[in-house]
This record gives C-alpha cells, sequence and structure tokens, in this order.
C-alpha cells in the first residue's frame, strides 16, 4: 500500500469521522472507499447509484449535487452516534445506523459524481461553486 496525505475540507473530514465512528472503520478505509473507482467497488448499490449520470443534463446534474439528506434521517444518525458514545448500540441501532451511513455514503457519491461531470463540461453553476468554496 502506498502512503498518500489529503487536504480534506473541514466539513469533508468531519463526514469522515461520523461514518468512521458509526461503522467503527478507521477514516482512511472510509475515505478510500469514496475515492475508489466504481468498477473496483463491489456492491451493487454503488453501481446502480451512479448508472445513467453521464446522460443527464446541467440541471439534473445540479439538483443531484445540492441534494441532501432527509433532516429526519439526518437528525436519527446523529441521535444513534450520540448514543454510541454513551453506550454501545444494540444491534438493531447498529444495523439502522450502518444502513443509514451507507445512504449517506451513496448520496455523496452521486454528488461526487454529478460535481465531477459538471467540471468536466465546464458547466458548475456559479450558485453551485459558492456552496464548494
Amino acid at each position: 500500500m502506498t502512503l498518500v496525505t489529503l487536504e480534506l475540507p473541514q466539513r469533508i473530514y468531519q463526514k469522515a469521522i461520523r461514518i468512521a465512528r458509526a461503522t467503527k472503520r478507521p477514516i482512511e478505509q472510509v475515505v478510500v472507499e469514496w475515492i475508489r473507482p466504481p468498477v473496483e467497488r463491489t456492491g451493487s448499490a454503488q453501481d446502480a447509484v451512479l448508472t445513467g449520470l453521464e446522460s443527464m443534463n446541467t440541471a439534473q446534474l445540479t439538483q443531484i449535487a445540492i441534494s441532501t439528506t432527509a433532516p429526519k434521517e439526518m437528525l436519527r444518525l446523529r441521535e444513534l452516534l450520540g448514543l454510541q458514545e454513551q453506550r454501545e448500540l444494540t444491534e438493531a441501532e447498529r444495523r439502522e445506523a450502518t444502513r443509514l451511513v451507507e445512504q449517506e455514503d451513496l448520496l455523496t457519491l452521486r454528488k461526487a459524481k454529478a460535481i465531477y461531470l459538471l467540471r468536466q463540461r465546464n458547466a458548475m453553476p456559479d450558485d453551485l461553486i459558492s456552496l464548494l468554496s
């Protein structure tokens, strides 16, 4: 394995920490999963999430790039992470946390691919550029 040092925006780093804690994995593993090319991923859910993005227009890709997790689900994930700091999660809570984290991972992957395609097409909307800065 090769050692690489990355400078991440604070919000991305904090998200990686939350996911690593929720799934009890090293932060490095979380980040590697984010950047691994889709061909190397084993989960069909990840492939399904990316299918068809290349054929979408700028407006559709922009909508994906600005999409967010439902507030109710984010609140629940935060609750579970808070509980995990206080005590060991039950099996059902652990499964729920894992599902929510995986869902968030897939959304992040879809957003990243949409942003990549927008940049590749030189079609990044100004309001989206300001959100990413």
